[in-house]
């Protein structure tokens, strides 16, 4: 009976594992990008025409609270602008929440903005060493690593170059490969994985595979849900900041699909383009329903490819306007040139 009790006992007084990530009422307030934007000279003609503008902030998140065990696969959905990349930088450490805390457990990969935060007075060489430490890492280790870290980003030859001499696509490929040169406990990865050419994003794509275990948690961002429905369990659905979903992957792709509209009997190219003709703008935002992460604008006759998410943002498009069409039929559009 003393045994019995005594399991009991332990059983009740035992603390509970701890996970990977804990997020408790996370809210983030920034100031808006336009406010940001501001020099000496327009500030001192507002100071003297006695137009002071007000601080305008926007909220980016809004009590966000969510639980990730050790080994989860999560992706994380929405719309443009809902906060998706910002949910990353928070547990990342990139941002401080202005509300709300944040508990991560392990070594973190975080493959977000890729080439942004080196010292570009630096060597190559110098900057691997610095990023593997901000990373977690011991110097020794990183040092030890610095020539397979190179051979990867295919980069030695520029061993003790300043990094500012490498374009923006090289430096990409150098954070890549020192955030997953070694097996972090938590790899946090964005969209924004298009690094270098066809040939060595599959590179990447094979190196990041060998994440894909029961060892290693993971958050996934992205737009294409038949990925995120294939490769993750669960799904987070952020819509404005808020966390609309939070379950098994399917029911949210299909919750998610479901407020983006479609016009799936479109059978000929040429329907398309009167579609895009009739709208207000004349022109329609569009994506093949077979999941491709792809972006085409419909307008004056053709197809034009949106080269990234970004071209939708400064041209006021959001996931609400886009219009999910056959594949074969966008294709049936004659092709226009790319929109950058």
């Amino acid at each position: 009976m003393r045994t019995t009790l005594a399991a009991d006992r332990a059983r009740l007084t035992e603390t509970p594992a701890r996970a990977a990530i804990v997020l408790d009422g996370v809210s983030l307030t920034r100031r808006t990008q336009q406010e940001l934007q501001y020099d000496l000279k327009r500030s001192m003609f507002r100071l003297i025409s006695g137009r002071i503008a007000r601080v305008q902030r926007r909220t980016v998140l809004q009590n966000v609270s969510l639980r990730v065990e050790h080994g989860e696969k999560v992706g994380i959905i929405g719309p443009n602008g809902s906060g998706k990349s910002t949910l990353l930088k928070v547990i990342a450490g990139i941002l401080t929440p202005t509300r709300g805390t944040v508990d991560v457990d392990g070594t973190i990969a975080p493959l977000i903005e890729l080439g942004v935060g080196f010292d570009l007075d630096l060597s190559l060489f110098d900057n691997i060493l610095y990023y593997g430490v901000l990373l977690g890492h011991s110097e020794d280790l990183v040092r030890a690593h610095a020539d397979e870290i190179l051979d990867f980003a295919e980069l030695r030859e520029y061993r003790e170059e300043p990094t500012k001499t490498l374009s923006s696509g090289m430096a990409a490929r150098l954070s890549f490969a020192i955030a997953t040169e070694f097996r972090p406990d938590l790899l946090l990865v964005d969209e924004v994985l298009s690094v270098g050419d066809e040939r060595f994003r599959r590179k990447c794509a094979a190196r990041i595979d060998r994440f894909w275990d029961e060892q290693s948690t993971i958050m996934l961002v992205s737009h294409d849900m038949l990925t995120v429905a294939r490769t993750c369990d669960r799904v987070i659905w952020l819509d404005c900041g808020e966390l609309r979903f939070d379950g098994p992957s399917q029911r949210a792709a299909e919750l998610y699909l479901s407020t983006i509209p479609s016009v799936a009997n479109f059978r000929r190219g040429e329907d398309l383009v009167k579609l895009a003709e009739t709208n207000p703008r004349g022109e329609v935002l569009v994506r093949g329903t077979s999941g491709h992460p792809q972006l085409y604008l419909v307008r004056d006759g053709c197809r034009h490819p949106i080269a990234s998410v970004e071209w939708c943002l400064l041209h006021d498009y959001s996931d609400t306007d886009l219009v999910l069409i056959d594949d074969e039929v966008i294709m049936q559009v004659a092709e226009g040139e790319t929109l950058r």
